[in-house]
């Protein structure tokens, strides 16, 4: 079974692995950060360092993708729900997010 991917989808595809491209270069700048980085005392734990690092990746990504997210027509815009991306980084990154505020700032997980 061959299967037929549409302009419209290979579009969206496109976008989702922009998407991944933004998160992952965004945990390599804080993985270069040395120890006890500025950005640590702005967190009092990883839940909230994970909500400011999710929202910063969506913010990036919707303004680089603006039309994208506001084109309603036929040529491949999209009135999806930002929360699909919230649930793209909680299952692919949200542990390793949260642990590495623990590891790189000294803090309890707890």
């Amino acid at each position: 079974m061959k299967i037929i991917i549409t302009e419209n989808q290979n579009y969206i595809l496109r976008r989702l692995q922009e998407f991944v491209e933004v998160v992952e270069k965004r945990i390599d700048d804080y993985e270069m950060s040395e120890q006890n980085a500025w950005w640590c005392g702005n967190y009092t734990d990883p839940y909230s360092f994970y909500g400011g690092f999710v929202d910063r990746c969506i913010e990036k990504f919707t303004i680089r993708n603006w039309n994208f997210f506001n084109d309603d027509s036929d040529k491949g815009g999209s009135d999806m729900d930002i929360s699909i991306l919230y649930k793209i980084v909680e299952e692919n990154y949200g542990n390793y997010v949260r642990n590495m505020f623990v590891r790189k700032c000294d803090k309890s997980r707890w």
